[in-house]
């Protein structure tokens, strides 16, 4: 009896083996790269192609380098959803060593997909040489040449010139512009079909950037054919793309802002609750305000740079505290010691002098609108925080990835409260609009995202592993712990030296144990408990 069942048994795994329902991968994934001698210091490119061959979507690739002598310097955009059955071909910038030598690139990746879970497996290996004595490409050679410095809003010209340096023709199969995030192709020349022997081509582009801040590479991927061999060749440029909104017209700003352009106008700071508590006007004279913010931020090329200086400004030149006295940026501007809240008023009225969309964000209770008082700013990117209390200044992904957002989102869930912009027209008590789905709105993915960010991309499938075997509640406050530790490298000791099952244990006791508390206002407190460093 005990070995007619293990007769079926060995039949039954050879079935599903054979039926490649054991295992099947989710993709077919084919590594190569531009070129394998490389200059110290040099760049070289990953060409990567992911075809999903699974059951369903793919939703992003990490490259994980099994060599620190080689460095990222820009990842590829994966596509919010790879669909089954279509491909993509993904090209990541690295730098090389800057010592000569021969050196072993191991890569490797991981896939995740629509279920969140992360797939394995994947590898490429190649022999690169380090020389400072690089020679030019035998086959088919790409040269991109543009500005190296753009405003936010201008149009300019790329050129990619192929040039063939074979004797006899090769097939252009296409050519593609990597640009920099939010460019936009408006023109371009047609790629011809072939390319004779040792002929070459200049195709122009124009290009318009963003009206954002940018720094990176713009890289163009040329697909060739020579006989029955497809190749890729690949080229990048550095570009940094300046954006000074009150260097701009009217015009110009109210194409970049759109709907939020009103944030830059708009009359009062507060509304009209905030007045009557504390018998004062929220208006302010742009002119007066403007002349001093400009000193301050000097020649810094973006919004958020505007507000970085300001920030260090306000936090060096003033005593803060909690009693407020005036709502009127030209008296706040007089004074001493100021109020946090005076700081979040000053600092919108600052941003608005400059052309930069900003406005104060506070809790509302159905009562008083005044409490934990922060600025938003805009940017093409979305909204920036800055939260004076804590000298923080970031997305607003970061700021629901900080320390200070947990116990805000425990006033919003359990207390009740909600989170509202200051938007009056006049002054007639309450003057707000509800946000508070912008701060809570797929928050665990949001999270998710900015943690993931700051780990090692081979600690990233152990937080996976983590949170796939914790409740929705426990897996926000897991994702809250991590996103509290104080900086990127003690994040990624305690990810890799505790193992899932500590991790596990370790929120869940936790979440148990605080949950029906009040939460402290620096969640760093719980993090420090969570990695064992009680102070």
């Amino acid at each position: 009896m005990t070995m007619r069942r293990l007769a079926l048994t060995l039949l039954l795994i050879l079935i599903v083996v054979a039926s490649g329902c054991l295992f099947k991968p989710p993709a077919e994934v084919r590594f190569s790269v531009d070129k394998t001698v490389v200059a110290p210091d040099g760049t070289l490119h990953v060409i990567v192609f992911v075809n999903n061959t699974g059951k369903v979507g793919l939703t992003g690739a990490t490259l994980v380098l099994g060599d620190d002598s080689f460095q990222i310097l820009q990842e590829p955009k994966f596509p919010d959803v790879l669909p089954v059955g279509q491909s993509v071909q993904l090209v990541w910038i690295l730098k090389a060593p800057a010592i000569p030598g021969y050196y072993n690139l191991k890569l490797s990746l991981e896939l995740t997909d629509e279920l969140k879970r992360t797939w394995t497996g994947f590898y490429g290996q190649f022999r690169i040489s380090v020389s400072r004595d690089v020679l030019p490409s035998e086959e088919v050679e790409l040269d991109v040449k543009g500005p190296g410095v753009l405003e936010g809003g201008e149009v300019s010209t790329i050129t990619v010139t192929i040039r063939n340096r074979l004797e006899v023709p090769v097939d252009l199969l296409d050519v593609r512009l990597d640009l920099l995030d939010g460019m936009k192709v408006t023109a371009a020349d047609a790629l011809p079909d072939e390319l004779n022997g040792e002929e070459t081509v200049t195709l122009r582009y124009t290009v318009k950037a963003p009206y954002a801040y940018r720094k990176g590479y713009v890289s163009a991927i040329l697909r060739y054919r020579i006989g029955d061999a497809e190749k890729s060749v690949v080229e990048s440029v550095p570009l940094e793309i300046t954006w000074r909104p009150w260097e701009k017209s009217e015009e110009t700003l109210r194409e970049a802002y759109g709907l939020k352009y009103h944030w830059i106008t708009d009359r009062y700071l507060v509304d009209g609750y905030w007045a009557d508590l504390y018998n004062s006007t929220p208006s302010f004279d742009r002119a007066e305000i403007r002349s001093l913010t400009l000193r301050i931020i000097g020649n810094t090329s973006s919004e958020e740079g505007a507000a970085e200086r300001l920030l260090s400004w306000l936090v060096s030149n003033y005593s803060l505290g909690d009693t407020t006295s005036t709502l009127e940026p030209e008296k706040i501007l007089l004074q001493d010691r100021i109020s946090y809240a005076e700081g979040q008023i000053l600092l919108t009225a600052m941003l608005r002098s400059i052309d930069v969309p900003a406005r104060v964000v506070t809790v509302y209770n159905g009562t008083d609108c005044t409490r934990r008082p922060v600025t938003e700013f805009y940017t093409t990117d979305g909204w920036y925080v800055v939260d004076i209390r804590h000298s923080f200044i970031g997305s607003l992904e970061d700021y629901l990835a900080s320390p200070y957002f947990p116990r805000l989102y425990q006033m919003i869930t359990v207390e009740g409260y909600r989170i509202v912009a200051q938007n009056p027209t006049d002054l007639s008590g309450h003057g707000h609009v509800d946000i508070t789905g912008d701060f809570t709105a797929n928050l665990e993915d949001r999270l998710l995202s900015v943690v993931s960010d700051r780990l090692k991309p081979e600690l990233r499938s152990k937080l996976t592993m983590v949170l796939n075997n914790l409740n929705e509640n426990e897996r926000l406050y897991a994702l809250f712990l991590l996103a509290s530790a104080p900086n990127d490298e003690e994040l990624n000791r305690v990810v890799e030296e505790y193992s899932t099952k500590r991790m596990e244990q370790n929120v869940k006791t936790m979440y148990e144990f605080y949950r029906d508390m009040t939460w402290s206002d620096d969640f760093t407190k719980y993090w420090r408990i969570f990695a064992g460093d009680v102070r």
